[in-house]
């Protein structure tokens, strides 16, 4: 009866002892001695392009605010609204009856003006031919050749007068000042306009090309400079851009950096860079957001590191993880330099060949032995990279 209980004990003992060294023995070695698979990349030099990503909006290249230069009464409006309009294209017509009657007015005042200077010269000719005969006084040849030359100086105010009433007159048409895009007319036929008057009759803009200004840190700004002066980027001349839509959409056409001012908004502390684009089909209008992309040159034989291996804290502090001589987890702050599409540069913290690890960061801390795995490469160790391994 004792030996039965016995018995009863012993063999689901044993059964529990078997299957735990069945699991046992389907673990890698180095899982038993808690050695985790991770993937990691070579950190290695390579020519990288600087692209720095930008936002900003972006506004005409010409810009004219048309406003009448004389007072009258508004007759008509010449003008589509929202077309394009040429350089020197009648816009508006202001009635001209006023302007005409000075215009006029200024003629009959020159007319009398040169009689009267005509009247002068010979009457001081003739004092001129007397004086010598001692026919008339001193004085009186000196009072008709004032009388000539003050007849004279009013014929010139009169063709002074003339003109300015001609360009009054001129004025009453409006024409367009530059060939662009003109909007909605803001004064309807039948008002009084005024000159200097505050609001403009209509605005027209130039949007083929177009600026688009964006706003770069004075860190980005301040370091794309020493890199430039240093000779460390290989840049071809005027740095292009690539122009996305807020929807992400690549605009067809890239534009060029035409120059960064040499100031820094005190609100913003941003540099401002303007970029001239192509935009032929009016596509970018005056005000829209856009992000760009310059690309500013390359950078020859950078240091680089994996984007997916970088870390940041809540402080600012970025750091990676590698794997050291002894196969254990090594944290390193690092300082990066410009982005790639898949990579960074590094500036401090790293060396060519370091091995950083990108897969299973949150698993792993500092001291932890780990089986470092190239994506690619068979491991030294013979175990099946991570990737293989959940795909089974």
């Amino acid at each position: 009866m004792l030996l039965f209980r016995a018995n009863k004990f012993i063999l689901p003992c044993a059964i529990a002892v078997a299957i735990l060294s069945l699991a046992g023995c389907g673990k890698s070695e180095d899982q038993q001695h808690g050695a985790l698979p991770v993937d990691v990349t070579l950190v290695k030099k390579a020519d990288v392009a600087v692209i720095s990503r930008l936002t900003g909006r972006a506004s005409a290249t010409r810009k004219a605010e048309v406003r009448p230069q004389v007072t009258g009464i508004l007759q008509k409006r010449l003008f589509v609204e929202g077309s394009i309009v040429k350089q020197g294209d009648q816009l508006y017509q202001i009635d001209p009856s006023v302007y005409e009657a000075n215009v006029k007015s200024a003629e009959a005042a020159l007319a009398s003006a040169k009689a009267t200077l005509h009247s002068s010269r010979l009457k001081a000719e003739r004092y001129r031919s007397l004086l010598e005969k001692k026919a008339v006084s001193k004085q009186d040849y000196d009072d008709a050749q004032a009388a000539y030359l003050t007849a004279n100086a009013n014929v010139k105010s009169a063709e002074a007068s003339l003109a300015t009433a001609n360009i009054n007159l001129a004025y009453t048409k409006v024409y367009a000042p530059i060939t662009g895009t003109i909007s909605r007319s803001d004064i309807t036929e039948g008002a009084l306009v005024s000159s200097g008057q505050v609001t403009a009759m209509t605005t027209i803009q130039q949007l083929d090309p177009i600026y688009v200004d964006l706003g770069q840190t004075a860190e980005e700004n301040i370091l794309l400079r020493k890199n430039l002066t240093e000779g460390k980027l290989l840049n071809d001349g005027k740095a292009t851009v690539d122009i996305y839509l807020s929807d992400g959409t690549k605009y067809a056409h890239p534009g060029t950096i035409e120059f960064a001012e040499m100031s820094v908004d005190e609100s913003t502390g941003m540099v401002n860079l303007r970029a001239l684009v192509p935009n032929p089909e009016h596509i970018l209008l005056p005000g829209i957001f856009l992000r760009g992309e310059i690309n500013q040159g390359v950078m020859p034989n950078a240091l680089t590191v994996a984007a997916n291996g970088v870390q940041r804290e809540a402080n600012g502090i970025t750091y990676i993880y590698a794997v050291n001589e002894q196969s254990q987890v090594q944290r390193i702050n690092v300082k990066l330099g410009a982005q790639t599409e898949n990579a960074y540069v590094v500036l401090e913290g790293l060396k060519e060949g370091d091995k950083v690890i990108t897969s299973n960061t949150q698993k792993i801390r500092p001291g932890v032995p780990v089986t470092p795995i190239i994506p690619g490469q068979a491991p030294q160790n013979g175990q099946q990279p991570q990737q293989q391994q959940q795909n089974k």
